[in-house]
């Protein structure tokens, strides 16, 4: 049976949002996701570029494509799990994942998306970490045309407690306002996307209230129908309310995502950050590589 072509977006969802969900969630018992368009095409890229997105109307209306279901192991090996210093405190992280998800269009401009998702985290050398938690994402897309940038609005809430005591970590609601553009070309099988998103996280404990503001640019690139690569760059900026501290993050990453069947997806992902913090000791310097197992239907 012919392998269905991967689509871009979809791609960039699990390859952008896994990788940042693995570095910033499993280290900082906090969620970050990147938003990239979260409709799972029936198109492959090749199609996209050729005729434009097929909307629902003209197909894809019944409740089950509508809806979305992902189940995500991933094991990832970093350099600094508490994030100190420069390469100190080496560890494996095992992160698994359950995410279910409803889209549906709303007229010919506009997308609505709700997704909830239920998260962990286990180090192997340095437990009194390990951490579950949940989440949900309500998103509300604009675009203008099949081939012009998205605008969009999102609130998240979410919530991490400690597996050893059961005490609340962190919790938080995040409103955030973004845009995104994906270009494709060569044919379809290459795609630049460059996107910026502010987010307002008013949490409890308030010490990690902050506004945060994200740029993201990158490029993926289709090198067989059921292999695809993908580097990119992201920079935040993490202004906390509650106390004196801003946080500057680099990440450089690249990662290659193989399509098994239909269904079933793995990944290999490595990447380099660096944190400048102006509250001592919040600086660091990281190296990772993450290995995932996703199924999706």
């Amino acid at each position: 049976m012919k392998l269905r072509p991967i689509p871009f977006f979809t791609l960039l969802l699990a390859g952008l949002c896994g990788h940042l969900f693995a570095e910033d969630t499993a280290a900082n018992n906090k969620h970050y996701s990147y938003r990239t368009p979260s409709k799972s095409t029936k198109q492959s890229a090749e199609e996209i570029e050729d005729i434009g997105e097929l909307t629902e109307k003209q197909g894809f209306n019944a409740l089950r494509d509508k809806l979305r279901f992902k189940i995500d192991a991933r094991e990832a090996y970093t350099t600094n799990a508490l994030l100190q210093g420069s390469h100190s405190s080496s560890d494996a992280i095992f992160l698994p994942s359950v995410e279910a998800g409803f889209h549906t269009l709303i007229g010919d401009k506009f997308s609505f998306d709700i997704a909830v998702k239920l998260d962990a985290a286990t180090y192997a050398k340095y437990d009194e970490r390990n951490f579950a938690g949940y989440s949900a994402m309500a998103t509300l897309d604009y675009k203008i045309g099949p081939k012009a940038p998205r605008i969009y609005a999102s609130i998240e809430p979410y919530r991490f407690d400690s597996f050893d005591t059961g005490d609340l970590l962190t919790q938080a609601v995040g409103f955030t306002g973004g845009t995104d553009w994906g270009i494709p070309f060569n044919a379809g099988r290459t795609l630049g996307f460059v996107g910026y998103s502010f987010t307002s996280y008013l949490a409890d404990p308030n010490i990690d209230s902050r506004l945060v503001n994200r740029a993201v640019v990158g490029l993926a690139h289709q090198i067989r129908s059921n292999i695809t690569g993908q580097l990119y760059y992201v920079y935040q900026y993490s202004d906390y309310t509650d106390f004196d501290r801003n946080d500057s993050k680099h990440t450089i990453a690249g990662n290659i995502i193989y399509q098994f069947s239909r269904q079933w997806f793995g990944s290999l992902t490595t990447s380099f950050i660096s944190n400048d913090s102006s509250q001592r000791g919040a600086s660091y310097e990281s190296f990772s590589t993450t290995l995932g197992v996703t199924v999706q239907f």
